[in-house]
């Protein structure tokens, strides 16, 4: 069966960005580490994929880490919806091209 490469590439996207969030939430606490963002950017043929994971400037006490946790937390929480909706359009994808074949048979 065929799958859907927008939903595939928002789940590979959104995996990366949930991967980058929990790297930034294990060193909140580690010296002038600078907090890490995921930047996106459209596929010609549809869906989305990483431009660049860079380090986010400024906001940092010098010494200290730049992390703020209510921002990854919050970014882990939108993540976690995008994949559930590229989750949802994969099973009805798949839902539908079963129906497509038993009609066939």
């Amino acid at each position: 069966m065929a799958v859907s490469p927008i939903a595939q590439s928002g789940m590979t996207t959104a995996t990366s960005r949930l991967a980058v969030a929990a790297n930034n939430v294990a060193n909140a606490q580690t010296p002038d580490y600078q907090a890490k963002r995921v930047d996106l950017e459209e596929r010609a043929e549809g869906g989305v994929r990483i431009s660049q994971i860079r380090a986010e400037e400024g906001g940092a006490v010098p010494g200290q880490s730049n992390v703020d946790l209510a921002t990854e937390m919050t970014g882990m929480i939108s993540t976690a919806g995008q994949m559930k909706a590229n989750a949802q359009m994969l099973r009805t994808e798949e839902e539908m091209l079963g129906l497509f074949f038993d009609r066939k048979a």
